[in-house]
């Protein structure tokens, strides 16, 4: 897996548990190791991010909407005063 798709491995562990527990007890273990590189391939392909990437963005995009707020009333405080 790449960096850009890839999943914390505790993420990664649990989707696997579920899965296995899905999995009756006497399957071979080369089954499983199947099982376990097609959910990885799966999930690798998946545009999936972190929740600390997540709320990283959240902040920038707020701390741009706050500017994009500050810039307009620039503007239209600029467009008032070029009326007069």
């Amino acid at each position: 897996m790449n960096d850009k798709t890839s999943l914390p491995n505790d993420l990664f562990q649990k989707l696997f548990e579920t899965a296995k527990s899905a999995m009756p007890d006497n399957l071979p273990e080369d089954v499983r190791k199947n099982v376990r590189a097609a959910i990885q391939d799966i999930i690798s392909e998946l545009d999936i991010v972190t929740r600390e990437e997540l709320d990283t963005q959240k902040a920038v995009l707020s701390k741009t909407r706050q500017k994009v707020d500050e810039m307009e009333k620039i503007i239209e405080n600029l467009e008032k005063s070029l009326e007069k």
